[in-house]
């Protein structure tokens, strides 16, 4: 396996850059990378392939997370973040479909607090997509319906469904964990289940906290299984879990500093999705690490270091660079303001 590290951007116009995302934003066929931080003017860019040219999307205050999602339904992906501790604002971005142009800002939310992670998907089984949100200082997950008409702000309060009370949790992803044909949500180390119309919260990890998620079916048997890595911790552990819905847990690592990057893909092109990690630094961790654990079936994960020298936060795994296997691209959140981009040569 072979990755090579190129500097995409060497200093981004803003600083304590949170929001990593992968997606295609002009429509080409091709990746392109969102970037965005918590302070700087116009600090909310992206990169367009082939030669990654930096465009301004506006100006925010981020916290970590953020989902692309076509809000209008023209065909465009849209950008979803909102503020970090604080901040009470969630936004969405309209993607003016030329890259020369500034994306409107528009309001959704002004009455939680501290939105970190987002997700899109059908939670409630209406046949349209939802975008959950994790307000960590509110302490809820919550879950919004798009309206009709996207660019009222804030969207109207009855859009807005409550998934959880009294819960803080990092990391959110949208599956049909027990394939009965309807989404649950796994929000931190718990699984959500939407029951008679009444969302239900079971374990995952319990003792697990502020951690990163991922899921996927790693071990080929057609069920999914979720991956948890405690990003805001030292040391932390990195597990996968499986046997839903008793979810046996297998740890992968015990003494990561601050995995705040995760995520599942395959890397060599085998069939099976492997799984990525990486460290932060801090200003603290002088060898942080992005390592990849390389799927050999039947339950077995081989570690395979792939940096040691740039720490990244919040890093995402797609196909990037006009390549064929997904690569990896991300940024530290401090020090450092560079956008990183570890392109899989395998």
């Amino acid at each position: 396996m072979e990755f090579e590290h190129i500097v995409l951007d060497a200093q981004t116009p803003g600083t304590l850059n949170d929001v990593c995302l992968i997606a295609d934003l002009d429509g080409d066929g091709h990746n392109d990378v969102i970037v965005g931080g918590k302070l700087g003017e116009r600090n909310v860019v992206w990169y367009e392939y082939p030669d990654w040219k930096r465009h301004t999307i506006g100006t925010a205050r981020f916290e970590a997370g953020g989902v692309t999602v076509d809000i209008t339904g023209n065909g465009r992906l849209d950008l979803v973040a909102g503020n970090d501790w604080g901040g009470n604002e969630l936004y969405w971005f309209e993607n003016p479909g030329s890259p020369g142009q500034e994306w409107p800002r528009r309001l959704i939310e002004n009455g939680l607090y501290k939105y970190h992670n987002q997700a899109v998907g059908d939670v409630d089984g209406d046949g349209e997509d939802e975008i959950v949100v994790l307000s960590q200082q509110s302490r809820v997950v919550v879950y919004y319906d798009i309206p009709s008409d996207p660019r009222v702000s804030p969207w109207p309060k009855e859009c807005r469904h409550t998934i959880c009370e009294d819960v803080e949790v990092e990391g959110v992803a949208v599956a049909d964990l027990d394939n009965d044909g309807e989404m649950e949500i796994v929000a931190g180390p718990y699984w959500f289940k939407r029951e008679g119309g009444v969302w239900r919260r079971r374990p995952i990890a319990p003792g697990f906290r502020l951690t990163c998620v991922a899921v996927g079916d790693l071990d080929g048997d057609g069920g999914l299984e979720v991956v948890l890595s405690e990003g805001e911790s030292h040391p932390a552990r990195l597990a996968w879990f499986s046997g839903f819905p008793d979810w046996q847990m297998h740890v992968l690592r015990e003494d990561l500093f601050h995995p705040h990057s995760l995520g599942v893909a395959d890397f060599n092109g085998d069939g099976l999705l492997d799984i990525f990690v990486g460290e932060m630094g801090l200003g603290k961790n002088e060898s942080p690490r992005l390592l990849v654990y390389v799927n050999r079936g039947d339950g077995a994960f081989e570690e395979v270091l792939i940096d040691d020298r740039h720490a990244t936060h919040d890093a995402k795994a797609g196909v990037l660079g006009g390549g064929r296997l997904p690569s990896i691209v991300g940024k530290p959140y401090q020090p450092g303001r560079q956008v990183d981009l570890w392109l899989n040569k395998s």
